[in-house]
């Protein structure tokens, strides 16, 4: 098999990739039990975890890894931070072993609301819930692998937000756990495949995470120079509404991945959006019906790969004239037949209930 893995840089990035996992997931389901008419390999993007039996006998989880500010992960945080048993007292046998003498106080976060979907298959809920885009998960991941907080970038917290570039390449080069993430858990996922294809790679089109992510790509070009990195800059309005700072930290963002991945792919919530199909009703303000749009165009990029018809290297020498071009324009019509009777597109429910298959 030819694995790729998955990498994703913030808030954005992740609506994105989460409501791409869940379809990726229903495409899965609908493959093994036989209702699907093209056979995908699951191998690909997902990798076989020893922590219990799931679908076809084995349980698999995405071949990822997440980042993100701490609180941005919702009840997918606490479940990677909190143990099933004896969490008050590792808390209390911390403070103990610590040098302080003084009197202490544990204070401590309400636990959020667990995913209305994971693990129900339903998309029944409402989006007025959705927080974060863990709310809205189905697909169940590694957390200890997979779910990476960025350290002392705390959600609603003024010190240390990584509103720019520039920032957010700081914070990677002076992340405590850096070292831990490359050759721990990266470098974990990239020795357990056979034979890798390359990466894939969701990140903020701006802001921090787009300055962490670049740093992170940069060190993935390091130890891979010959394999294919597809990124996408994800952004989470139009370029129309971009500020001055979002538009240079956009230019620069690209102008520093282009020199590490093989093809970049700009993603930005398109101008006309309500125009595009009749009967389409997506809220250009809603990031959660948004990003599921965007999404369906990485799941268009991800099909050939699934089924095997190319591999990554075929699929970016295409897009990018052989290599002479780097950027290609996302798929604002991936695919999807809107005449075709057994589609039904008039709400972004539909879209996401359909889970387009090619």
């Amino acid at each position: 098999m030819k694995e790729i893995i998955t990498l994703q840089f913030g808030e954005s990035a992740n609506y994105v990739g989460t409501h791409y996992w869940n379809m990726q997931q229903q495409q899965h389901a609908e493959d093994s039990s036989g209702d699907s008419n093209v056979h995908l390999s699951m191998d690909v993007f997902y990798s076989e975890d020893d922590q219990g039996v799931g679908q076809r006998g084995r349980r698999y989880t995405p071949r990822v890894l997440v980042f993100d500010k701490v609180g941005n992960f919702g009840s997918l945080g606490q479940s990677r931070h909190t143990k099933e048993a004896g969490d008050t007292d590792d808390i209390e046998a911390e403070i103990e072993a610590a040098q302080w003498d003084g009197a202490t106080e544990v204070h401590r976060q309400m636990p959020y609301a667990s995913s209305a979907v994971l693990g129900t298959g339903s998309n029944e809920f409402s989006e007025s819930r959705v927080r974060f885009w863990s709310d809205f998960n189905e697909v169940e991941f590694n957390t200890v692998q997979s779910l990476n907080s960025v350290s002392g970038v705390e959600f609603g917290n003024s010190l240390g937000e990584m509103n720019t570039f520039q920032e957010g390449g700081d914070v990677f080069a002076g992340e405590n756990g850096r070292d831990e993430m490359l050759e721990g858990k990266f470098r974990g996922l990239a020795e357990a495949c056979d034979q890798m294809q390359g990466f894939q790679v969701l990140a903020d089109a701006y802001g921090g995470f787009a300055g962490f992510g670049a740093g992170f790509v940069g060190k993935v070009r390091e130890e891979y120079p010959k394999s294919s990195i597809l990124m996408y800059n994800v952004a989470s309005g139009r370029v129309g509404d971009m500020g001055s700072t979002q538009t240079i930290d956009a230019a620069i963002a690209l102008a520093t991945n282009l020199e590490s991945v093989s093809a970049t792919v700009n993603m930005y919530v398109p101008s006309a959006l309500k125009k595009l199909y009749p009967g389409v009703q997506i809220e250009e303000g809603s990031q959660y019906q948004t990003s599921a749009f965007m999404a369906m165009n990485v799941s268009q990029w991800s099909q050939c790969l699934l089924t095997g018809t190319r591999n990554l290297d075929d699929m970016i020498s295409q897009v990018t004239q052989q290599q002479y071009f780097k950027v290609a324009e996302s798929l604002l019509s991936p695919g999807l037949q809107i005449n075709d009777p057994k589609y039904d597109f008039s709400s972004v429910a539909g879209l996401l209930e359909q889970r387009f298959v090619a």
